[in-house]
């Protein structure tokens, strides 16, 4: 990574002998000195678009990618000349610059960008030579009180409690995604069953695309997306009972589903 830092993120493989890796590209909160100074976006309002804790469910794989740096930074889920937010159209009419970003600074992200997919494709690739196949979960959350925080939640039938992305998958793949599904969803989950469905809103990004276009027969990377049913999104504030529960259920399905779909066992 180059010496600016203006991407950090943590890489951990604490087991290479498991072909399995978490990504949390959304996670980070951090800004570069250069990015605040000309950015027209409060610090709550990013943070409530930015996936916070996401970390830590990649941590609960022995493999994962951990995002520092805040996508207002760089968005890692977008394509390269989408994934620095310029105006208000790029980042939900958020007024992203109180002045137009410098030619050299943007320049400067851009190859931080590209720096970080050479990362990405160096872990992948090392995973692969030890493993004829390797599964990626690209982790994310997302919001369901857009109205206000004291405005009723969206309507459930068109915002999951767990979202699966399928849409950058091969069709072969369908089954895979279909059965992890079928492990989380009806899981009992703060009083109620867990609703957990496939391409409902969020049907993945430019990671998972990137992923499964680059190494089509090497591995699959589904994106999943958990309404933050275990945080208050306005205030930040993590109710943490709720976020156990709902870590534990996800490891678990995951880690039965890798052993009975592909024999991989954490």
């Amino acid at each position: 990574m180059p010496d600016r830092d203006l991407l950090i993120s943590v890489s951990s493989f604490g087991d290479d002998s498991v072909p399995v890796l978490a990504t949390a590209i959304h996670n980070g909160h951090f800004m570069p000195a250069e990015l605040l100074a000309n950015c027209g976006v409060s610090e709550a309002d990013r943070l409530r678009e930015e996936d916070p804790h996401t970390g830590e469910m990649a941590a609960l794989f022995p493999n994962h990618i951990i995002l520092k740096t805040s996508r207002f930074a760089i968005d890692l889920n977008r394509p390269l000349e989408k994934a620095v937010y310029l105006e208000p159209a790029d980042c939900w009419g958020l007024p992203v610059r109180s002045r137009p970003l410098a030619d050299d600074l943007l320049a400067s992200l851009r190859e931080d960008y590209a720096s970080w997919y050479k990362l990405l494709r160096y872990h992948v690739e090392r995973l692969l030579a030890r493993h004829p196949f390797l599964v990626v979960l690209d982790l994310h959350s997302y919001n369901h009180r857009r109205g206000g925080p004291l405005a009723e939640p969206d309507p459930q039938d068109a915002n999951p409690d767990i979202i699966i992305g399928r849409s950058n998958l091969r069709q072969h793949h369908y089954p895979a995604a279909q059965a992890l599904r079928e492990l989380l969803d009806g899981q009992s989950y703060l009083g109620k069953a867990l609703d957990c469905r496939l391409d409902v809103k969020f049907t993945g990004g430019h990671l998972s695309r990137w992923l499964n276009l680059n190494y089509p027969d090497s591995l699959i990377c589904l994106a999943v997306e958990f309404k933050k049913t275990f945080m208050d999104e306005w205030s930040g504030r993590v109710d943490r009972d709720a976020f156990a529960q709902l870590k534990g259920i996800f490891c678990e399905a995951t880690r039965n589903w890798l052993t009975e779909f592909y024999n991989i066992i954490i």
